[in-house]
């Protein structure tokens, strides 16, 4: 393990955690009707399903408060 400086964070850091957590709960959406297409009715798959949900809703909002902290940024800069 390397000790360094910290990682400097950028503009678009939560641009890029919202995307990936958007994708992720995607293949897990997927990845679930894929089960529930063959058959697998179990309780867990449709909780899946429903956790997935929630979870690419709170993303996207991430995405779109970071979108108007960018906008208000560059206002107060204009």
């Amino acid at each position: 393990m390397e000790i360094g400086a910290p990682a400097t964070p950028t503009l678009f850091a939560p641009q890029s955690t919202a995307l990936s957590g958007m994708a992720d709960a995607q293949a897990r959406v997927q990845a679930a009707g894929e089960q529930l297409a063959v058959g697998n009715l179990d309780p867990a798959v449709v909780l899946e399903i429903s956790s997935a949900e929630f979870d690419f809703a709170a993303n996207a909002k991430v995405m779109a408060t970071a979108q108007d902290n960018t906008k208000r940024l560059l206002d107060m800069l204009a």
